[in-house]
C-alpha cells in the first residue's frame, strides 16, 4: 500500500510515487439540490456524485474534502458502509484523493466520537484514495472545553488551574444560575461548569487584549500577540489552552493509531487561537480556514493568517482547507447584490497562486457546486459551478494551474497590488511561466490591462521566446529581456500568431530594446520571439604577412593545448624560447603568465622592432583556451584591431622575391618562412634554408638578427 506522505523537507506532501503533491482541492457537500443531505437514503445518488466528481477532475482538482454528515454517521454506526464505499470508489475512478472530515455533528462525547473514527479508519487503512482524516471541521472553544473526555485524557481547562492563577471571574452560585438558564452546557457537573464559565470569561479577555494589540498596529494576527511581551500575563491561559488541545487531540488520535491507520491526520481549524498552539505538532499537517472580503485588505488578511501558520509550524505542511468568495454580498435576499464571477475567480486564483508560490501544501476551495437555496444568497453562491452545471471562470483557471504548474518543490514569487477596479491584481512568477490576473497590473517589466472587469494572462517561458495566451481580452506590454535571462536586448523582437496547426504568422517586429505590446484575444495564442542577430561590419583586422607572426608559449604543458585551435586557424610560427623572440618577429602573441614571461622581456621585444606584442592569458589554462578559441571562431587574430603600424623599411631589403642568392643577412622580424617567401616566393620552402644551415641552426626558430644564412637554389 502506498499513501500520500509528508515530504522529507516537511513543507509539502508527496504522493504514492514519491512525487510532490500540491493539493488543488475542492470541498464537496453534495449536488446542487442536496447539499449537506447527500447521504440521506432518499437523496443518495451515485450517478450524481459520479457526475460531480467528473466535473471536479476535469476542472483540474486532484482531491476532495468529504464530510461524514449525520445521515452517513448513522449508517456507519450500524456498520453500513455501502454509501461511503461507493463514494470512495467513484473518487478513485476519477483520480481524486479524499480527505474525510469526521464528526460533522460536533459530538461532545469524545469516546463515542473516536470509536466511530477508529471504525472508519480501520476499514480504509489500506485504501490509498483516502489520503487524510480531518478530525473535526472548525471546532471552537465550546467543542474543546465542554467536551466529555475519556478517562485518562482530563484537559487542564476542566481543572482549577485557571481559577487558582487568575482568580474567580464568575462565582459558583452565578455559574449554577447560568447553567439553569442554559448559558452553560447542562451536561457539565457543577465543578466543570464553574471552570468552564471562568475559562470562557478569561478567553474573552484574552481575545480582547489580542484585538487591541492588532488594532494598534503592533501585529497582524493573534500569533504576533502570542509571541510578544504583551502576552506575558496570558501565558498561563495559553498554556492551559495548549494542554486542552493536546488532550483533545490525543483522545481523538490514539484510537486511530491503535487500529494501524496511516492516513495523515489534521484538524480544520478556523480560529488561530487554537490552530497556532504547539499541541498541533502531533498532527501530520496543519489545516486552516478563513473567509475574507473581496478587497486587497481582505486578501491580505488571509495572507497574514496563513503566514502566521507557517511561522508557527515551519516544519509542517500547511493547507488552506476552506476559502472562497461568494457571488453575492450578503445573506439577506432583500439586500444582497450580485458579485461578478470574474471578480471572485480573480481572488480565488490569486489565493491558489499565493499558496503555490510560498510553498504551502495546497488549498481546498469552498465549494464545488452552488446551492439550490434562496433564503441565503451569500451561502448559496460559492460554487465552481452554477446551477445546471454551468462553469464559472475559476474552472478554466484551475484547469490551467493543474496542467501547467511545475512540481511544488520549485518555488516561485507572488505579488499583489491595489487595483481600483477590482480591488487587487496579482502576478505569479514560476520557473516555467508567468501569470498575471486582474483589471490593471503594472510593474517594472510587465503591464496588463484587461478589456473587461478582470482577466488573466499566461506567459510560458521557452528558449528565446515567450508563448502568450489570455482568459479574457486585454493588452499586454512586456520587456522580454527582463523575463528571459538569455534574451539579447540588442536584438529585435518578433510577434507571431500561433495557429491551431502550430503554424505561425508574423504580425509585427519591435525594435531592439522596445517593449513588446500585444492585444490579446481570448483563446488565441501568440509567440514573442527573439530576432536573429543583426549582422555588423567586423572591425578591421591586422593581417601579418607570412612569417611575421609568432605565438610565444610560456609553458608547453599548460598552454600549448589551449592555443591549438588558435594556431590551426591562423598558422603563426610557434616558439617556446622567450629570449629568442626579440628582433625576429613583427607580431608576437604571448600565451604565458607574467611569471613565465616577464613584462621586461616583452618590453625588450617591443623595443627592437616588434610592431605588436600582446599577452593573451586568463586566470587558468582552461579560461585561456576559451578566450583563444573564441578569437579563433571570430577570426580575430589579435585583441588589438585596426591598421597595423607603419614600419621603417629594412636597411637591407634583399633581392626581389624569387631571386636566389648565396648569402642572406637576417633582418629584424625575419623568420625562415618569411625569408623563404622573400627569396622563393613561397613560405613553405623554409626547410631548404634550414637544411642548408644546420651547422648554424639547431632549431628553425633560433635565428638572430645579423646572422648570415646560406641560401640554396630552389630545387
Amino acid at each position: 500500500m502506498a499513501l500520500v506522505k509528508v515530504a522529507p523537507d516537511k513543507r509539502h506532501l508527496i504522493d504514492s510515487h514519491g512525487y510532490p503533491f500540491f493539493a488543488l482541492g475542492i470541498n464537496y457537500a453534495g449536488h446542487f439540490d442536496r447539499a449537506w443531505r447527500m447521504w440521506e437514503n432518499d437523496l443518495f445518488d451515485p450517478d450524481l456524485i459520479a457526475r460531480d466528481f467528473r466535473k471536479a477532475q476535469e476542472a483540474g482538482f486532484n482531491c476532495v474534502r468529504l464530510f461524514v454528515h449525520v445521515a452517513l454517521e448513522q449508517d456507519l454506526r450500524r456498520n453500513n458502509f455501502a454509501k461511503l464505499d461507493q463514494a470512495l470508489s467513484l473518487a478513485q475512478d476519477h483520480q481524486l484523493k479524499v480527505m474525510l472530515a469526521f464528526n460533522d455533528a460536533h459530538g461532545l462525547n469524545l469516546g463515542r466520537v473516536s470509536d466511530l473514527d477508529a471504525k472508519i479508519a480501520e476499514r480504509y487503512k489500506d485504501v490509498p484514495t483516502v489520503f487524510a482524516y480531518d478530525l473535526e471541521n472548525e471546532p471552537v472553544f465550546y467543542n474543546l472545553v465542554a467536551a466529555i473526555y475519556p478517562d485518562g485524557y482530563l484537559p487542564p481547562v476542566q481543572t482549577s488551574q485557571l481559577v487558582d492563577h487568575y482568580g474567580v471571574r464568575v462565582s459558583r452560585q452565578e455559574a449554577l444560575e447560568l447553567q439553569r438558564n442554559r448559558k452553560i452546557p447542562l451536561h457539565l457537573d457543577a465543578d466543570t461548569a464553574f471552570y468552564y464559565i471562568n475559562a470562557l470569561r478569561l478567553f474573552l479577555e484574552y481575545d480582547q487584549a489580542a484585538n487591541l494589540f492588532i488594532n494598534q498596529g503592533k501585529g497582524k494576527t493573534i500569533v504576533d500577540f502570542m509571541l510578544s511581551a504583551e502576552a506575558q500575563p496570558w501565558y498561563t491561559l495559553i498554556g492551559v489552552l495548549d494542554g486542552t488541545v493536546e488532550a483533545w487531540l490525543r483522545a481523538r488520535t490514539d484510537p486511530l493509531q491503535a487500529v494501524g491507520s496511516q492516513q495523515l491526520l489534521n484538524v480544520g481549524w478556523n480560529w488561530l487561537h487554537f490552530a497556532a498552539l504547539p499541541a498541533n505538532r502531533m498532527l501530520d499537517f496543519q489545516q486552516y480556514h478563513n473567509y475574507a472580503a473581496a478587497s486587497l485588505a481582505g486578501f491580505n488578511t488571509n495572507v497574514a493568517h496563513l503566514e502566521s501558520m507557517q511561522r508557527a509550524f515551519p516544519d509542517h505542511p500547511v493547507i488552506f482547507g476552506e476559502f472562497g468568495w461568494s457571488n453575492h454580498t450578503s445573506a439577506n435576499p432583500a439586500t444582497s447584490q450580485p458579485i461578478p464571477v470574474e471578480l471572485t475567480a480573480l481572488y480565488e486564483a490569486a489565493t491558489y497562486a499565493f499558496l503555490r508560490a510560498n510553498r504551502f501544501a495546497g488549498g481546498i476551495k469552498w465549494v464545488l457546486n452552488d446551492l439550490a437555496i434562496t433564503h441565503n444568497p451569500y451561502e448559496a453562491n460559492f460554487g465552481v459551478f452554477k446551477l445546471g452545471d454551468q462553469p464559472k471562470p475559476i474552472r478554466e483557471l484551475m484547469q490551467r494551474f493543474h496542467q501547467e504548474w511545475p512540481p511544488v518543490d520549485q518555488s516561485g514569487q507572488f505579488a499583489a497590488i491595489r487595483d481600483l477596479e477590482t480591488g487587487m491584481a496579482y502576478r505569479l512568477d514560476l520557473p516555467p511561466q508567468l501569470i498575471i490576473g486582474g483589471h490593471v497590473y503594472q510593474d517594472d517589466m510587465i503591464s496588463w490591462t484587461a478589456e473587461g472587469l478582470a482577466a488573466h494572462c499566461f506567459i510560458k517561458k521557452a528558449q528565446n521566446e515567450l508563448l502568450v495566451e489570455s482568459q479574457g481580452a486585454g493588452q499586454l506590454s512586456i520587456d522580454p529581456w527582463d523575463v528571459l535571462p538569455g534574451w539579447d536586448r540588442s536584438r529585435k523582437a518578433e510577434l507571431y500568431r500561433v495557429l491551431a496547426d502550430h503554424q505561425r504568422t508574423r504580425q509585427q517586429i519591435f525594435e531592439a530594446g522596445k517593449s513588446v505590446v500585444v492585444d490579446l484575444i481570448p483563446g488565441a495564442k501568440y509567440a514573442v520571439v527573439m530576432g536573429a542577430e543583426t549582422p555588423t561590419e567586423p572591425p578591421p583586422q591586422i593581417e601579418p604577412k607570412p612569417g611575421e607572426h609568432v605565438v610565444l608559449v610560456g609553458d608547453a604543458n599548460l598552454y600549448l593545448q589551449a592555443a591549438l585551435a588558435y594556431i590551426r586557424r591562423f598558422g603563426p610560427d610557434i616558439t617556446f624560447a622567450a629570449t629568442e623572440v626579440a628582433g625576429r618577429w613583427a607580431y608576437v602573441t604571448v600565451v604565458a603568465t607574467p611569471e613565465q614571461v616577464s613584462n621586461d622581456i616583452l618590453d625588450n621585444i617591443s623595443s627592437v622592432g616588434a610592431v605588436l606584442v600582446e599577452r593573451v592569458v586568463a586566470a587558468t589554462p582552461e579560461a585561456t583556451k576559451s578566450r583563444l578559441d573564441e578569437m579563433a571562431s571570430r577570426g580575430q587574430r589579435f585583441l588589438t584591431v585596426g591598421t597595423p603600424p607603419q614600419q621603417e623599411p629594412p636597411t637591407d631589403p634583399g633581392p626581389p622575391p624569387g631571386t636566389p642568392r648565396e648569402i642572406y643577412v637576417v633582418q629584424p622580424g625575419d623568420t625562415l618562412s618569411g625569408i623563404a617567401q622573400k627569396i622563393y616566393g613561397e613560405a613553405r620552402l623554409w626547410p631548404l634554408i634550414f637544411e642548408a644551415n644546420r651547422d648554424k641552426l639547431s632549431n628553425p626558430s633560433l635565428i638572430r638578427v645579423g646572422m648570415e644564412l646560406l641560401i640554396p637554389e630552389r630545387k
